[in-house]
């Protein structure tokens, strides 16, 4: 990696610790507000249609999991305060969020344009979070204590606000994709319809949830669980347009801006994970086409997010070609108000002006290229751009199942990884996977397992034998 590289990922230590330290979640300009006079750029609120969601994006990959600790009390506070939107706003049970919200946890809707303000997909989004905790640390107290409660008013929120449509699919509307507009059949702009692509997606990955942590704790029997596996097949499906990409509303509307900013039905595949390359191929090349049509331009967290689609679509080249469209230099004071993204000479990102998302967001982008998991699977270098990056070492990455990975590499390929969970936590690890190479493993808490280049167990020691730090 290059040194820009590397300083953009350095940096999000600092910054998320920092807001740690003061147990306060992550602004969207984090302290830098006063770009313009007297009032800071998008009221420095937390929106929640992306970009207070990237903030968080690397905290578990990069191994520092305590810094979702203010996320998970705002979304406490944002629940007690979406239960009341929910019962008066809506009339239904749980509770809900909007797009965006502020230091006392609003979750209404606020007055404004269609396309951004009537979203009540953020709550659940935000919820995704709490899921994502559990399959990286393993940890049960988090789940009963914290996660499952509000997954619980998530979920019964979702399936109030779910209704049949005339083809016996579950439906949401009102619907819009965030902040994006589309030409409706009498020639108008418009913005709201049925059954966005996200929308689905992000309720699917909802009850995808709530399920698989019902069967962690032993609950699979409750109403609300058996409800929602009844529900879940029936979600309006992603659909591919004649074109060959992924429909972004129920409906094949003409696009005004094809290569608008969001990626927004694109989140069944990341962040999501509805949509893989093993259970559904055909929608990854749809959505592989999707991120062609949209192009490289937009802001940084465009451009982050844009990185992380390519990178779980195991395309290295088109991955470190957003990377290098992010590392780009650009002058505030000569640059237009757009959507241009770069980095300004202090390595913030670009919105612009400046947005903390992208640099934020980025270390998990590339950690995405380095190391893809599941609960049971590994991918090792699945988007490594091996002539660029032809030789490193990342240590003390997570992995999901509990695992903390090592990994080394040399002339762009594989030469050992280091994998082990904590003496007091559980691995749920089951199989490696190299370039087309998969091997089933068992590994035991508090030890210490190296690999080499063929997946083959060389050496293994306990974590008590260590006297220096592992990561």
């Amino acid at each position: 990696m290059t040194i820009s590289e590397l300083s953009v990922i350095n940096n999000i230590h600092h910054k998320l610790k920092l807001n740690d330290d003061f147990h306060f979640f992550q602004l969207q300009d984090f302290i830098w507000t006063a770009t313009y006079p007297y009032i800071p750029v998008f009221s420095s609120a937390p929106t929640l249609n992306i970009n207070l969601e990237m903030n968080y994006w690397s905290s578990l990959p990069c191994n520092l999991r305590e810094c979702q600790e203010p996320l998970f009390d705002f979304i406490k506070s944002l629940s007690i305060n979406g239960s009341k939107v929910a019962q008066v706003n809506y009339v239904t049970s749980g509770w809900v969020a909007h797009h965006r919200s502020d230091i006392w946890a609003k979750p209404s809707a606020d007055m404004g344009n269609p396309k951004w303000a009537i979203w009540p997909m953020a709550g659940a989004w935000v919820c995704t979070h709490l899921w994502e905790h559990y399959t990286y640390t393993l940890d049960k107290d988090f789940l009963i204590n914290t996660a499952y409660p509000l997954l619980e008013g998530c979920a019964s929120f979702l399936m109030d606000w779910l209704i049949e449509g005339n083809d016996g699919y579950l439906e949401t509307n009102p619907s819009t994709s965030p902040e994006h507009m589309f030409i409706a059949p009498d020639g108008n702009s418009a913005s709201v319809s049925y059954s966005s692509t996200m929308d689905m997606a992000i309720i699917n990955e909802v009850f995808s949830a709530i399920v698989s942590a019902s069967e962690v704790l032993g609950r699979s029997e409750d109403a609300l669980v058996q409800n929602v596996l009844k529900a879940q097949p029936r979600l309006y499906p992603p659909k591919i347009a004649p074109d060959g990409s992924i429909m972004e509303w129920a409906l094949n509307f003409k696009d005004p801006e094809v290569q608008h900013r969001h990626i927004s039905h694109l989140f069944g595949l990341f962040p999501g994970h509805s949509i893989t390359l093993k259970k559904n191929p055909e929608l990854c090349k749809a959505a592989e086409n999707t991120v062609y049509k949209r192009g490289e331009d937009g802001p940084g967290w465009s451009t982050v997010w844009k990185t992380a689609v390519w990178a779980r679509l195991q395309n290295s080249e088109h991955a470190y070609k957003m990377v290098k469209h992010l590392i780009r230099l650009v002058d505030l004071v000569d640059q237009k108000i757009g959507f241009e993204g770069g980095l300004y000479s202090n390595l913030f990102a670009a919105h612009p002006p400046f947005q903390i998302d992208a640099n934020l967001g980025f270390p998990a982008a590339v950690s995405e290229m380095l190391v893809q998991s599941s609960m049971t699977d590994l991918y090792l270098l699945p988007a490594l751009p091996r002539e660029k990056w032809a030789k490193g070492c990342v240590k003390g990455l997570q992995a999901r199942g509990g695992n903390t990975v090592n990994i080394c590499w040399d002339r762009g390929d594989l030469q050992e990884v280091g994998l082990w969970s904590e003496e007091d936590g559980s691995c749920s690890l089951r199989r490696l996977h190299y370039r087309g190479t998969t091997v089933s493993t068992s590994l035991s808490p508090g030890i210490i397992y190296t690999f080499n280049s063929q997946l083959r167990c060389i050496k293994s020691f306990s974590l008590s034998e260590l006297t220096f730090p592992r990561a």
